[in-house]
């Protein structure tokens, strides 16, 4: 039987009220900073939080020009400040904003730019290491694109068989056997070596074996497509060499390269062969090139690479989850020679954001510095050729209450690299201060459109794009000051050259006389 009592709106009301009630009870009285149960934090909001409007519509005027703002040389200042405070404002931003180093480190650019100016001749090879923020080439492409367009050279660079996230400069399908070694993070069991190469990975088509004996009545293959990428930048579609870097232990492995349809290389990989790399050339671009291993096992593939005859290759490499502090694990034996193949002229290390979390204190920030200085050293004495550039963290929030902050201790560990990277003699740019410094993440994820991603950590594809943008302007202001001072030292050595001659005449004619 149906219960037809009628709903009494007055005692709704009042049940309401009291909800309310208990609801603004516990927002007065809960701590504003949340309440920490083990490892969980509650957290309630204020009743000035929840009754106030978070953003009216002149911060939402504001933000956007904030926004506008983000990428100007210009601080906005109150009317009441001086021009003298507005020039050392202007001034400060500059300097954050700018390739930040010291004579060292402006010995080594100048040697970079000096590879530049002759890459019409000879391949000059750059190397962004990073984390997952330049995964599937962000960053990366755009000034790739930009130095080949000006110094010349094709091709997308390295890259594994297997990628955790796509690259839009790469289009590849493999068998199915194939699977990735990471020399980070979770690495697989079966791994007894730290072997991994510059790529920190490596892939195989067959399980590694746990013993030197191979059974040698099993025929094992592998094999890769590459394609041209449909989505890339024009220069990145084009590429005239392929490249394959790989070790093989324990059985001979034969191997057959195809461009169309079109055999190009085929040949035998020795058994116990340390390193190695195959190559293929060809006139045209092909639409399809096809590798093909075959053997009683796999051999251990590095890596990639497709480029050009000369000018700019440059390399996206993704290191998800890592805080950049892994390479001095690795095999330096074979690093070294896979870095003596590439022979990189400048290395960009674009870590930070992973650490940044786990930071609690300044003693944490600044042992993680000590810790990555390493790092650069190890880099720099497997590279003594090359410049580095180490690039610091974004600005990143974490959730208190309903607001978005920057970590803690994010500018902690953004010093600690700074250091790190001018005492060692290498570049330090800042991404922090180029987002717009403390608290500026919310702006970029909020943009029309959007900059950074609804988790307040990565950018968007625009984002990277316009981070990418800021960082090429920077490289070039330093391109062109070191093309400057060159130009100079040129018109002063033509003057002393002169200057000599006519007192060499000036002395002969004295001793006539």
């Amino acid at each position: 039987m149906e219960n037809n009592k009628n709903i009494n709106p007055l005692e709704t009301l009042l049940s309401l009220l009291a909800v309310m009630g208990l609801l603004c009870l516990i927002m007065f009285l809960f701590p504003e900073k949340g309440l920490q149960i083990g490892s969980s934090k509650v957290q309630f909001p204020s009743i000035n939080k929840f009754f106030v409007p978070e953003m009216e519509k002149d911060s939402l005027s504001k933000m956007e020009d904030d926004l506008a703002e983000l990428f100007d040389s210009t601080i906005i200042v109150s009317q009441i400040d001086s021009a003298v405070i507005q020039y050392k404002l202007d001034s400060l931003k500059n300097f954050r904003q700018s390739l930040q180093l010291n004579d060292k480190g402006k010995s080594a650019m100048h040697l970079f730019f000096a590879a530049l100016d002759n890459a019409k001749k000879k391949k000059v090879r750059i190397m962004h290491y990073g984390d997952s923020q330049i995964e599937a080439d962000r960053i990366t492409s755009y000034l790739r694109n930009e130095l080949q367009k000006k110094f010349g050279g094709y091709g997308t660079g390295l890259f594994p068989i297997i990628q955790v996230a796509p690259k839009m400069s790469v289009n590849t399908e493999y068998s199915e056997n194939w699977k990735r070694y990471p020399g980070f993070g979770r690495k697989d069991t079966t791994v007894k070596h730290m072997r991994y190469g510059a790529l920190m990975s490596f892939c195989r088509y067959s399980p590694v074996p746990q013993t030197d004996i191979i059974n040698d009545s099993i025929l094992l293959e592998g094999w890769l497509k590459i394609k041209k990428p449909r989505a890339s930048y024009g220069r990145t579609k084009t590429y005239s060499q392929l490249k394959i870097f790989l070790s093989n232990s324990h059985s001979n492995i034969r191997y057959k390269i195809v461009a169309d349809g079109v055999e190009l290389v085929k040949g035998t990989i020795s058994a116990n062969t340390p390193f190695q790399t195959l190559k293929a050339s060809f006139i045209k671009t092909p639409e399809e090139i096809t590798v093909t291993f075959s053997g009683n096992d796999s051999p251990d593939i590095y890596g990639i690479s497709l480029e050009g005859n000369n000018g700019i290759v440059m390399d996206n490499i993704p290191l998800r989850g890592s805080s950049g502090t892994i390479f001095t694990k690795q095999d330096g034996t074979l690093l070294g020679n896979m870095y003596a193949n590439l022979s990189p002229a400048l290395i960009l290390m674009e870590f930070g954001g992973n650490t940044i979390p786990y930071i609690k204190n300044e003693k944490s920030a600044l042992d993680y510095g000590r810790w990555f200085k390493s790092q650069i050293n190890f880099m720099k004495k497997q590279n003594p050729q090359a410049a580095i550039i180490i690039i610091g963290p974004g600005d990143m929030s974490t959730k208190e209450g309903t607001d978005f902050i920057t970590y803690p201790m994010l500018e902690n560990v953004r010093d600690a690299l700074k250091d790190a990277a001018i005492s060692s003699g290498c570049v330090f740019w800042d991404m922090y201060e180029v987002m717009g410094g403390k608290n500026s993440m919310p702006i970029w994820v909020n943009s029309e459109p959007s900059l950074a991603s609804s988790d307040h950590i990565h950018f968007s594809p625009k984002g990277a794009k316009k981070m990418a943008e800021k960082f090429n302007v920077k490289l070039f202001e330093m391109y062109n000051e070191y093309k400057e001072i060159k130009v100079k030292s040129h018109k002063v050595e033509k003057l002393e050259s002169h200057q000599s001659l006519v007192d060499s005449l000036q002395k002969k004619s004295n001793l006539k006389l």
